[in-house]
């Protein structure tokens, strides 16, 4: 190898759809991956690793993901992305060789590589260099390297002679429920996507990369990962030398010259109204490119119905400020769902005009990952859009809690998800308050600057009877007593007064005045009218025993999903309850409890009858023999991951 080839690992990372870490810990952070690897070439769940929020079917088919998706029926379908990762790099790479991946944990979900162009303007501008199923290599646990020609092969087909096709992996595809959800989506990669085994993904980038880079942009799609993805580092490798060599041309697809023939094709020849049904499926690329062929097509393919819905994510490296002033514009004016998620650098005149021209008709608006949006971004939407009814502002971290307050003065909210923000009380109780008859679904998930988070959830539960879903995923709730008063139980009503009393004053007066205006319930009865609860994610904020017990009791009968993730301090009685009172339940997930027993999950297993995915990983209480008992007599789909190990047989998949 020459000097100036060098292999980088990330300097920065620059932008990211989730992390399961939390804000501040360095455990599952994405930005563990800036670093030497430290995990490989061992397999398992490591707390050192870059892992992200969600993985295979679960959360997909839920009914609150569905909801934000049912209205975009267009169909994307060479767009299966779920997370991305964007990664800065310390030197810039002259000719790029490959981007080295470290797979520690459920590989094979890497969907997309783009590299990025530093414009003389100061942005990046993104260039697609690689896509799956197209050719790539791995590397194994003894150096072997393996040329993968097509990722869709099975893996009897990579390992012919090592693989044995009864390992559990294989074996168990039809004895557990993930086969039959991830049926249900659409996805490019197999199930399962790869073996479980520790490898280093290459991705052959030499020749793709026409100009300096180091900046790096990987798509994952892991619905059909059994668990976690988790990535040691991802490495760059390439000349540091410019040579002055000009790079290789590359192959641009145009478009036939536009043609008007003298006469019709059958298709063509259509009625109307059937034609612009048959053009409502073709995804939005092919629908432009349809429309240049003929005058008759352009008016058919650009009637503003056909922006009904419009879902630019799939889009997102090609929505640009003249593509929004020269073309939406004129044709957005009865859309009603928007999804501008992932889009970058979009500029705040560009954003507003947008917005003016949807208007009252907007619905929906889907601005997940806009790193771009500032405190001006949200009063267009207060202000231009009253009517809307699902707005998703997660991970849109760059916002300061005062930015979201132009969202009180909206009142027919239906769902909102502002994952790990800064959003706080004072937008969320009066906004609450408002849509109290409306609000359905709420995720509060990794927001670490609520402050009130106990009155937020009292009044959840007190007003909101119409909720059906609440994730609070890593929300501090602090003192613990706390938790006992949002469902009623009995509490120390000193910790109250000592938690209003240890907030700045500042806060304490706005708490106050908020608390007012609203008419702040002081303290919740009953939680029997909220019927249709049917998720809740409470992961990670550890409440105290009894808690759980309480919420199935009072609102439990319509709950089919129940995540107690590290919640250590639920107890086996808690457990009895859930068996009791959700006989509904498909989903729960109590990873990490050290008290939970056999018993208490047999009887969720004998009184859920619709129970699909239980998440028993360090369980410490349940052995795995009672878990290989439960495969086979109740055919579900059991989660238990286990720390970093190692195999003397480098083929043996871990299980």
């Amino acid at each position: 190898m020459s000097d100036s080839i060098v292999e980088q690992i990330p300097s920065f990372v620059a932008d990211y759809s989730s992390q399961y870490g939390s804000y501040t810990a360095q455990s599952y952070a994405i930005r563990n991956i800036c670093k030497q690897p430290s995990i490989y070439p061992l397999y398992g769940d490591s707390t050192q690793a870059l892992v992200f929020r969600t993985y295979g079917p679960w959360w997909i088919n839920m009914p609150s993901y569905r909801e934000t998706k049912k209205h975009f029926k267009r169909w994307e379908n060479e767009f299966t992305s779920r997370d991305f990762i964007d990664i800065l790099y310390s030197n810039l790479v002259y000719q790029c060789i490959s981007v080295d991946i470290y797979e520690t944990y459920n590989p094979g979900s890497l969907q997309v590589v783009y590299a990025g162009k530093e414009e003389q303007d100061g942005s990046i501008s993104w260039h697609r260099v690689w896509k799956f199923p197209e050719p790539f290599s791995i590397i194994l646990r003894n150096d072997q390297q393996i040329f993968i020609e097509n990722g869709r092969q099975q893996i009897s087909d990579i390992f012919p002679n090592n693989i044995n096709a009864t390992t559990s992996a294989l074996r168990s595809l039809h004895l557990n429920t993930d086969h039959e959800q991830v049926s249900k989506i659409y996805t490019l990669h197999p199930y399962p996507p790869a073996a479980r085994m520790p490898r280093i993904v290459k991705i052959p980038l030499k020749n793709k990369v026409p100009f300096p880079t180091r900046h790096i942009r990987l798509e994952f799609d892991h619905s059909t990962t059994n668990y976690y993805i988790e990535i040691d580092t991802i490495k760059l490798c390439g000349d540091l030398l410019n040579t002055n060599q000009s790079a290789p041309a590359q192959t641009i697809q145009t478009q036939e010259e536009n043609r008007e023939g003298d006469s019709q094709n059958s298709l063509a020849s259509l009625p109307f109204d059937l034609l612009f049904l048959i053009v409502s499926y073709l995804d939005l690329r092919s629908l432009m490119q349809l429309s240049s062929t003929c005058r008759n097509f352009r008016e058919l393919c650009l009637d503003p119905l056909q922006f009904h819905a419009l879902n630019l994510k799939p889009y997102w490296n090609g929505i640009t400020n003249d593509a929004i002033q020269k073309f939406f514009l004129d044709h957005c004016v009865k859309t009603r769902y928007l999804s501008l998620a992932w889009t970058k650098s979009i500029a705040y005149e560009s954003f507003n005009q947008l917005l003016i021209t949807c208007s009252h008709n907007l619905v929906q608006l889907d601005l997940g990952c806009c790193s771009y949006l500032k405190g001006e971004y949200i009063q267009v939407i207060g202000d231009c859009c009253p009517n809307i009814e699902i707005l998703n502002l997660e991970n849109c971290s760059t916002l300061q809690n005062q930015d979201f307050l132009p969202l009180r003065s909206l009142h027919r909210i239906r769902s909102l998800n502002v994952y790990r923000t800064r959003i706080d009380y004072q937008t969320l109780l009066p906004l609450i308050d408002s849509n109290k008859e409306h609000l359905e679904h709420i995720n509060l998930g990794s927001c670490q600057n609520l402050i009130d988070t106990v009155g937020i959830v009292k009044l959840l539960f007190a007003r909101c009877s119409n909720l059906r879903s609440l994730d609070l995923w890593r929300v501090a709730i602090v003192p613990q007593s706390e938790f006992l008063s949002m469902v009623g139980l009995p509490y120390d009503s000193y910790e109250e007064e000592r938690r209003i009393a240890n907030l700045r004053e500042h806060i304490r007066e706005q708490l106050a005045i908020v608390y007012s205006l609203i008419n702040m319930p002081v303290q919740i009865t009953s939680m029997t009218h909220m019927v249709h609860l049917s998720e809740i994610d409470i992961g990670w904020t550890d409440p105290p025993p009894g808690f759980i017990k309480r919420l199935v009791q009072q609102a439990g009968h319509s709950l089919i999903k129940i995540f107690l993730t590290a919640c250590r301090r639920i107890s086996n009685e808690d457990i009895v309850a859930v068996s009791e009172n959700c006989l509904q339940l498909r989903q729960l997930d109590v990873l990490g409890s050290r008290v939970i027993q056999e018993a208490s999950i047999e009887c969720i297993l004998k009184r859920c009858v619709h129970i699909e995915f239980v998440d028993i990983s360090f369980c410490s209480e349940i052995s795995d023999e009672a878990i290989s008992i439960w495969i086979g007599r109740y055919k579900n789909c059991f989660k238990r991951s286990y720390q970093p190990i190692t195999n003397d047989d480098i083929y043996s998949e871990f299980y």
